[in-house]
């Protein structure tokens, strides 16, 4: 058997990983409200993959191409970066596929619970004038619209940041607009009505209400984007000099991060094709980096949501509280170490009996110091 059929790329394994993640987000043996934050850790942990490995990998490909290096290949499967991020994108949009099924799962077990999500597309007519008077009073006065024409140019978009798109077409000139949301504003709006919980959320809001913004008669076509940016930055890049402050050394390099390359774009509902080949072309970005999915950008809001879910006392929607083991009532943990050693597994047992060892130990005039080893081993000096 050839080496290159019994290892895995490492890229590739760590989304089978992700996908295991997904998998209990559907899992009707986990209770609801975990299924929920497994989708949001799926969300966060393909971010996070995006922005570290796909990062590094796309710089590497760039140095490769644009200098004419040696392409250095992957030790295992021995494939060059390129040839890995060719692999990594179809398998994050089948990912993507399933994650909008799990997520409309999720909406309707979430419903059934007393939790409903607002149905922007399907408002009956009073719905539609308690939202639209909500946008107006509360999230439209501290929006800021941008507009990309001949005469303002493109802005730079946030890492991770959620934006309305716009087509906009006035006296025969088109343009781009732009909200930014998801910094400014509560991504999660919950009203109680009815004995039932209902949550809205902000960038949906905004999108369904894109023509109060920018005019009706302006207004083309729309959709929801945002922009995964490479974040992988080797600390030693600040470190040559040994005469400097590491403070300000990471200030700087924070700084540059924010504003890395772009290595993904990700748009709701389907995005028009004109709005997606502007941002392509200004964020240097391929179509294979674009992703149409139905379920939000970020579902980092699910976190939010189970814990009013957990304070609203639905204990049977989450798993039950691990507890630690307790000693007997009369265990004297000081006592027992001066005759063998104790080895404790925390937080799988309880931490009471070290405390009230520390406390007798701070107590005793025999005592002269309290260390803490490296292997995070503790011992008592006791004087002579």
């Amino acid at each position: 058997m050839s080496d290159d059929t019994i290892f895995i790329n490492r890229e590739l394994s760590w989304l089978d990983f992700n996908r295991r993640v997904l998998a209990l987000g559907k899992d009707k043996n986990v209770p609801l409200a975990e299924r929920v934050k497994f989708l949001a850790i799926y969300g966060s942990n393909l971010d996070e993959f995006f922005m570290v490995r796909v990062g590094s990998l796309q710089e590497r490909a760039n140095l490769e191409q644009e200098q004419g290096k040696k392409v250095k290949r992957e030790n295992k499967t021995n494939m060059s970066a390129a040839e890995q991020l060719t692999a990594i994108m179809p398998k994050t949009a089948q990912l993507q596929e399933e994650c909008d099924k799990y997520y409309a799962k999720a909406l309707e077990a979430l419903a059934e619970c007393g939790w409903r999500k607002v149905d922007l597309d399907h408002l009956s007519k009073e719905d539609e004038h308690f939202w639209k008077k909500y946008f107006q009073t509360e999230l439209f006065p501290i929006l800021s619209p941008q507009i990309v024409d001949s005469r303002h140019p493109f802005p730079f978009l946030r890492n991770k940041e959620i934006y309305l798109g716009v087509l906009l077409k006035e006296k025969g000139e088109q343009s781009l607009g732009m909200v930014p949301i998801s910094s400014q504003i509560e991504r999660m709006q919950v009203i109680r009505r009815d004995g039932r919980t209902e949550f809205a959320l902000t960038e949906e809001l905004v999108l369904h209400y894109a023509s109060l913004i920018f005019g009706k008669d302006a207004v083309q076509e729309t959709c929801l984007f945002r922009v995964t940016r490479n974040a992988d930055i080797d600390v030693k890049e600040g470190m040559m000099d040994h005469d400097i402050d590491y403070r300000e050394i990471m200030a700087d390099l924070l700084k540059r991060r924010r504003k890395l390359a772009a290595v993904r774009l990700q748009v709701t509902p389907t995005a028009p094709q004109e709005i997606v080949r502007i941002l392509c072309e200004k964020l240097e970005l391929t179509h294979k980096r674009v992703f149409a999915q139905k379920s939000p950008l970020d579902l980092s809001f699910f976190y939010k949501l189970t814990s009013r879910m957990e304070a609203d006392g639905h204990p049977e929607l989450f798993y039950p509280a691990a507890r630690p083991m307790l000693p007997p009532p009369d265990y004297d943990l000081a006592a027992e170490v001066e005759k063998h050693d104790v080895l404790l597994s925390y937080p799988y047992q309880s931490i009471r009996p070290f405390i009230a060892m520390l406390k007798k130990a701070a107590q005793d005039p025999a005592v002269i110091s309290i260390k803490r080893s490296r292997q995070n081993r503790r011992s008592l000096s006791r004087g002579v």
